[in-house]
């Protein structure tokens, strides 16, 4: 898209800083940087992609801007729009008008209140129901969705309910933060052209993602984030070939860790998928679970599914078909109206010690909030401190509450939560949706190894089908398993 870069920026950042006070034992006041030294702007009809590693400060800097920070922040330099500078007063007048936030947590949606009334609540003139109704057919929505409770809805569509909502919110700069992770690539595509009509309508778009590659499907710029500092300001024609036209090897390395580059860079995963071990004794077995919410239609009837012991299936599916909710049939939160789920020859899985672990899509929605995360780890029985430095979760985060940490931070914790030493058989849905390439590479380096080690199977969820062509034995697609 192109812009007037004559006209004041939309959206200036000006040597922005951002810490936290804290105070530890004995009231010792320290101080947490989490963004330092920030320069970026955005014009009218710009995308500007703010890509990193989770945990960098991106969806602070979010924050920052909508003036929603906690007491204890301390900031330093400017942020201004359209040439003014954003105060709390104007922050307050300005959030949910002319600045517009697409929230990365599917919990920011009202649990109590349906999703077509929600969207509806956000539209300021003409026929409310009519203009919801055709925002939710625009972005790939069944008409029945505006009915639907949040939690009744897939990832993948309560992340368009709230693209949604942003897009009929009249706003001039939208900030979208994390809006794709766990979409098919169609849908995908669909959120992709939305939020590129928005930008050629006039509207300033801050897309923060850890996805490169959908970035660059229509960003003008990509702003680099590394440990809260900016590393590179790149157009997106220099993501080509090896990376030879980035600056920074840091960028470099984010480009060449995607599936369909380097992935994991001297690493053969062909060379190291573990060997199944075929047997009814040694065997995840799905016969025949069938499931629908409610006097819907059937998600899915009489599937059928096994993974061997050390075994990777990959599942691929479009967003919305039932994969999520398969998936807590076989690990035990929901019941299936018929069939039967084995482990190794036994359907007894009430006993504490569960064999079956899964991996949410959503870590808030998995990790009790009024626990600090060294007792979430306790209470599964997870104390392989190797285990915890190879998934590069640092030892202060033991001591933070789970709001004090990033998506993909939180997301590694339930990756080692369900790797505990009881673990036979591992249901990974869209386990790295919220996590850069570099991560998500070094994380299924890991699964792998252990895999291979212990024998478990893992039955891999995921959209992205050249990743699961990186670390599969074989791969199910799921549109074909269903019987409905």
């Amino acid at each position: 898209m192109e812009s007037t870069l004559a006209e004041k920026p939309l959206l200036e950042v000006k040597d922005f800083s951002l810490s936290f006070r804290r105070y530890e034992k004995g009231l010792r006041e320290t101080r947490l940087d989490v963004i330092r030294q920030l320069n970026m702007t955005i014009h009218i009809g710009e995308v500007v992609a703010v890509v990193g590693a989770s945990g960098s400060g991106k969806s602070i800097l979010a924050n920052a801007i909508l003036g929603i920070l906690p007491e204890n922040v301390l900031l330093d330099g400017s942020l201004k729009y359209r040439g003014e500078t954003l105060t709390p007063k104007k922050q307050q007048q300005l959030r949910g008008k002319k600045i517009s936030l697409i929230p990365q947590s599917v919990n920011a949606l009202n649990p109590l209140m349906k999703t077509g009334k929600q969207v509806q609540s956000v539209i300021l003139s003409g026929d409310r129901k009519l203009i919801q109704q055709t925002i939710f057919e625009k972005v790939g929505l069944p008409a029945e969705t505006g009915n639907k409770y949040p939690f009744e809805l897939s990832g993948g569509m309560a992340r368009r309910v709230m693209a949604a909502t942003a897009m009929v919110s009249g706003a001039d700069l939208i900030i979208a933060d994390e809006p794709t992770p766990g979409l098919d690539p169609k849908v995908l595509q669909e959120t992709v052209d939305n939020l590129q009509q928005l930008a050629l309508d006039g509207k300033g778009i801050m897309f923060i993602t850890h996805d490169i590659d959908t970035a660059l499907k229509f960003a003008d710029r990509v702003v680099v984030f590394r440990e809260g500092k900016t590393v590179e300001i790149a157009n997106v024609e220099a993501f080509k070939g090896k990376g030879e036209r980035l600056n920074h090897s840091y960028t470099k390395q984010l480009w060449n860790a995607l599936p369909q580059n380097q992935f994991i860079k001297d690493f053969n995963v062909a060379n190291v998928l573990p060997t199944p071990v075929v047997s009814p004794q040694k065997m995840l077995d799905v016969k025949g679970i069938s499931f629908h919410y409610g006097k819907e239609s059937h998600l899915f009837k009489d599937l059928d599914l096994t993974v061997a012991a050390g075994e990777i299936v990959g599942l691929h599916g479009y967003s919305g078909s039932g994969k999520s909710t398969m998936a807590q049939i076989i690990a035990g939160y929901l019941k299936s109206e018929t069939g039967l789920v084995t482990v190794d020859g036994k359907s007894d899985l009430d006993s504490k010690i569960q064999p079956v672990q899964l991996i949410w899509q959503h870590p808030e929605k998995a990790i009790n909030p009024r626990w600090r995360m060294k007792k979430v780890l306790a209470e599964s029985g997870m104390s392989d401190s190797g285990l915890l430095e190879e998934l590069n979760i640092r030892q202060e985060w033991l001591s933070r509450w789970p709001s004090e940490l990033s998506g993909g931070e939180l997301q590694r914790f339930c990756v080692a939560r369900a790797l505990n030493e009881n673990t036979k058989y591992l249901i990974a849905d869209e386990m790295t949706t919220m996590l850069d390439t570099i991560t998500q590479a070094h994380l299924w380096k890991t699964i792998l190894r252990l895999a291979a080690k212990r024998g478990i199977g893992v039955l891999a969820i995921s959209h992205d089908y050249q990743l699961l062509k990186q670390v599969s034995n074989r791969i199910i697609n799921f549109n074909e398993i269903t019987n409905v």
